[in-house]
């Protein structure tokens, strides 16, 4: 089967925006296990002198389960984004861990925004390349489309010894 321009043309879009997505969440799930991406331990705040991003950078450092949660979020959506038959699952895990870090750096001026959006928009359009598969699945449930069975006995006799 020869695929059209077209068709090659999408395919390569969606390899590029999967790996380009997964490459990203396996650098920063991997950061967040070793050396650890947030400030850990006791830490005092003083809201005069410190930023609101120094803030959420000690929220975060303060549990290591919340950090192993995360990492663990991001690596799994990372694996899954790299094989085809399971990207799809992966771009459903990465749009909401992207989209929350997205919000949390806006919301406590991280600057790292100029990372978060475009990976948010690379997920969204991937939302929309695979709408009609994600359509099937979520809404109409076409995915497993009923089939009738005919069934004929037949009689043949089975010895057991």
């Amino acid at each position: 089967m020869r695929l059209s321009t077209k068709e090659k043309f999408r395919l390569s879009i969606l390899a590029t925006l999967r790996w380009t997505m997964a490459i990203t969440f396996l650098i920063y799930g991997m950061a967040k296990i070793y050396p650890g991406q947030f400030i850990t331990g006791d830490f005092v705040f003083d809201s005069t002198k410190d930023s609101a991003m120094k803030l959420a950078w000690y929220f975060f450092g303060y549990s290591d389960f919340y950090n192993y949660f995360i990492a663990t979020g991001e690596l799994l959506a990372a694996f899954l984004l790299v094989i085809l038959r399971t990207a799809t699952l992966g771009n459903i895990i990465f749009l909401p861990i992207i989209a929350n870090i997205t919000v949390l750096n806006y919301c406590f001026n991280i600057p790292a925004k100029v990372v978060c959006v475009p990976l948010l928009a690379m997920s969204l359009l991937l939302v929309l390349m695979e709408y009609s598969k994600l359509k099937g699945i979520f809404f109409v449930n076409t995915a497993t489309p009923m089939q009738k069975v005919d069934v004929q006995s037949s009689e043949r006799k089975v010895t057991v010894k």
